[in-house]
C-alpha cells in the first residue's frame, strides 16, 4: 500500500471503535513496516479520526473498477 491509497478495514477493530467494512485512506507508511496510519471516514466523507493499522487488517480498494 502506498499514501494515498483508499482502503476497507478487513476486520473489527474494537479498540479503535471501527467495523469491517469502514473506509478509508491511508495518510502514512511506516518504512520497513507493514503498519499503516489510516484516516478513517463517515458514510458523508468525513474524518472519525486517525488510526494505526497493521496490513493484513486492510484491503486496498480499487475505485475505478467501481464507476465502470
Amino acid at each position: 500500500m502506498r499514501e494515498h491509497d483508499t482502503v476497507t478495514v478487513k476486520v473489527d477493530v474494537p479498540g479503535d471503535g471501527l467495523r469491517a467494512g469502514d473506509v478509508g485512506a491511508v495518510v502514512h507508511c511506516y518504512v520497513d513496516r507493514d503498519v499503516y496510519e489510516v484516516e478513517v471516514l463517515d458514510e458523508q466523507g468525513h474524518s472519525r479520526g486517525v488510526v494505526t493499522l497493521r496490513g493484513d487488517q486492510l484491503l486496498r480498494l480499487n475505485l475505478a473498477s467501481l464507476v465502470a
